[in-house]
Formats: C-alpha cells, sequence, structure tokens
C-alpha cells in the first residue's frame, strides 16, 4: 500500500488537566512502540502509526472486535502548554502524551509582606 491508498482511522483521545500539566491519551489497539511516530509543529502534535503486526504460523482468527488500523490524529496544543516539556510513553496499546504547563501560567502563593 503506498501513501496515496493507505486508510488511517481516528483514534479514541482524551485530554486531561492538572494544575500543572495536560495530558493526552490515545488509545491505540495492536500498535507497539516502533509502528507509531508522534512529532510537534507548531501548537500541533500529530500521531500517525502503521500496523506491522503478522499472524504466527497456525494462528486462525475465531472473533474479533478491532482490526490491525492504521491510526492519525492531530490535536492542537493548549496556549499554556510548554511545548519543550513533551513526554510520551506507549504500554498496552494506550498512548499517554504529558505537557507541562508555562511555569508563568501556573497558579503560586504570593506572600504578604
Amino acid at each position: 500500500m503506498n501513501a496515496e491508498t493507505e486508510k488511517f482511522v481516528m483514534p479514541a483521545v482524551s485530554l486531561k488537566e492538572q494544575p500543572a500539566s495536560y495530558t493526552f491519551t490515545f488509545i491505540l489497539p495492536g500498535i507497539g512502540k516502533k509502528d507509531a511516530d508522534l512529532h510537534v509543529e507548531g501548537r500541533t502534535l500529530t500521531l500517525k502509526t502503521h500496523a506491522t503486526w503478522q499472524h504466527p504460523a497456525g494462528f486462525r482468527q475465531v472473533e474479533a472486535e478491532f482490526g490491525r488500523e492504521n491510526y492519525a490524529a492531530s490535536v492542537d496544543l493548549p496556549e499554556m502548554a510548554d511545548i519543550a516539556s513533551l513526554a510520551a510513553t506507549l504500554e498496552n496499546g494506550i498512548l499517554t502524551v504529558t505537557v507541562q504547563k508555562k511555569p508563568e501560567t501556573q497558579p503560586r502563593k504570593i506572600a504578604i509582606g
């Protein structure tokens, strides 16, 4: 399959905001670290995956609720996100991307003199 004919599916994604960071979670069944490409350009985070898993010898599929999909997604990072702090982990088909908030945007206590 070439780039013009490849099909991509939008993965399930969630965004959580914590006081000091944002966490994006992408659900990518069957995708391993070597199958995923994650990059940022400007404030846009882009994910593309290519499923490479092969059935082992003697494998017989009985039932499946999902197939081997190629996933693609782009998300705009919040203005308060510190792009330099982006970090990602992929484990058991769950990609977690964390980005810290810029220090100047975080709440802080001001001492009264």
